[in-house]
């Protein structure tokens, strides 16, 4: 995108602002990975610098997770803009007995950057940022791991759902949808 998507505007609102909103009905704690603290200061939530630089989302979940002693992580990108609150109580309702819960849209596409993650995650993450691999599906993967893939059907949710804005063109596309009158940002 070539700039800060969490701080983007969509509908009125920052992504960031957003995904909070979407995301304080089910936990008591957020954190916000970013080794550029200054530009989230005006949440008023914890910032947390990446241990692995340069490591990307993995990085940023790791360092997460050591600041936090929780047992259970959401861990969500910031450019989901039609993430919806029951998606998350619903995955977080299938956590039990899993080191990972991922949902997968209609093509087979993992989503690991809206899922929940177990703390028992910790070392595969650290021997995944260790060994200089980080993409946060491979570890989940490659890993000896449980991980529980939910379907849109099981999650009740659609592919729309998890839609992000990777591209200038996607943001184009999203505000050409809310710009019709009567339209908002799907709840």
């Amino acid at each position: 995108m070539g700039c800060n998507k969490a701080l983007l505007e969509v509908n009125g609102k920052l992504l960031i602002q957003t995904l909070i909103d979407r995301v304080s009905p089910v936990t008591d704690q957020i954190l916000i990975s970013s080794n550029d603290p200054d530009c989230y200061k005006f949440l008023d939530f914890p910032i947390i610098p990446d241990r692995f630089p340069g490591n990307g989302p993995l990085a940023g979940f790791q360092s997460a997770m050591l600041a936090s002693s929780y047992s259970l992580y959401l861990l969500l990108a910031c450019d989901l803009p039609n993430l919806k609150t029951p998606l998350l109580r619903r995955l977080l309702s299938m956590a039990e007995g899993f080191d990972a819960v991922i949902p997968r849209t209609l093509d087979g596409i993992a989503h690991p950057l809206c899922a929940v993650y177990r703390r028992t995650c910790l070392q595969a993450v650290e021997r995944a940022l260790t060994r200089g691999d980080n993409k946060v599906i491979r570890t989940f993967l490659e890993d000896s791991l449980v991980v529980r893939w939910v379907e849109p059907k099981e999650g009740n949710f659609d592919d729309e759902d998890l839609a992000n804005i990777n591209t200038p063109e996607d943001l184009r596309n999203l505000k050409i949808h809310f710009s019709k009158p009567g339209d908002t940002l799907k709840m």
